[in-house]
């Protein structure tokens, strides 16, 4: 079983917690946390916890970026660096223990040249070529074309190997035009690109704005994430399925979406069909939030939590 993940916008995330966040003061937070993050990165590090063998192929650059490729594979993750001239960007969390409320500071990264991200195509594409499943996930740099990952998923096509895309914006639109697998949109961020902007609420029309995605496009399976609910579903040939989310107290949101696509993909890499892999991905999605700051989902969390896991057609 072999899951590529590529990472073009890693970070170095700093997680702390204080009493309670107020202006001009000095606030005393508890003892920091770093990990290294990214979408690929959060994904290859959910696939280890699995117990899978990702390879992540990563932009790094700068001192930040030596430290962040020191710590994936300090985590037992293989890593291809690709060296960018920039430094890699670091992130900022903090919990306000007093409200159960998080702040969440991040940054856009720095500039890639074209060398850069094509270098980092060409090392997914040679990767995945024989994976079992390769997954594209995080935002895009300055610097990145909005059909950076249409390109990765036109090129990785004609090796029959499946690919999950998670990201936003104008680079999400795209990627649904290019023959990927399984896109993972938000329901907020499907809400933005398919509508009038206006929120997304009833299933119905959550599933219609994911079919009109698909009849614009080439993906296969639309994997509608909607946080504490689960996610809807909807596969191009087919009835949608929505999976429920068992009912948890929330420790940190930080890295739901990333450990929901890290089971999907482990699943999928496994032999599972969409059903298992769908249930596998919320399992992990909502472990994550039982773990605090920035430390993804846990194992012993996901199994506990699967059976609980819900699917109605």
């Amino acid at each position: 079983m072999s899951i590529v993940t590529l990472t073009l916008n890693p970070t170095l995330d700093l997680s702390t917690s204080v009493e309670l966040i107020e202006p001009w003061r000095k606030l005393r937070c508890a003892e920091p946390r770093l990990d290294p993050g990214g979408g690929g990165i959060n994904v290859a590090r959910v696939v280890k916890e699995l117990g899978g063998d990702p390879l992540a192929v990563v932009a790094l650059g700068g001192h930040v970026g030596s430290l962040v490729a020191d710590a994936v594979t300090q985590l037992g993750i293989s890593v291809i660096r690709i060296p960018i001239r920039g430094a890699t960007r670091q992130n900022f969390a903090v919990s306000e223990r007093a409200t159960g409320r998080q702040y969440r500071f991040v940054h856009a990264g720095p500039p890639m040249t074209v060398r850069n991200w094509e270098r980092c195509l060409e090392a997914t594409i040679d990767a995945g070529r024989v994976a079992d499943c390769v997954v594209a996930s995080g935002s895009l740099p300055p610097g990145v074309p909005d059909d950076a990952i249409a390109q990765l998923a036109t090129r990785l096509a004609r090796f029959r190997v499946p690919l999950i895309v998670d990201t936003s914006g104008p680079a999400l639109v795209e990627a649904a035009r290019s023959p990927i697998y399984l896109l993972k949109p938000s329901v907020n961020e499907l809400s933005a690109i398919t509508g009038d902007g206006s929120p997304l609420v009833r299933r119905r029309d959550i599933e219609g704005a994911a079919r009109k995605l698909m009849d614009d496009g080439r993906c296969e399976v639309v994997a509608v994430s909607m946080g504490s609910e689960g996610a809807i579903f909807v596969p191009r040939d087919g009835a949608s399925m929505m999976v429920h989310a068992p009912s948890v107290q929330s420790i940190s949101s930080i890295g739901a979406g990333d450990s929901m696509v890290g089971g999907i993909a482990y699943a999928l890499a496994n032999g599972a069909g969409l059903e298992e892999a769908a249930r596998l991905g919320v399992a992990c999605g909502t472990a994550a939030v039982l773990s605090p700051g920035t430390s993804l989902c846990r194992r012993a969390d996901v199994e506990k939590l699967l059976g609980d896991v819900l699917v109605d057609a």
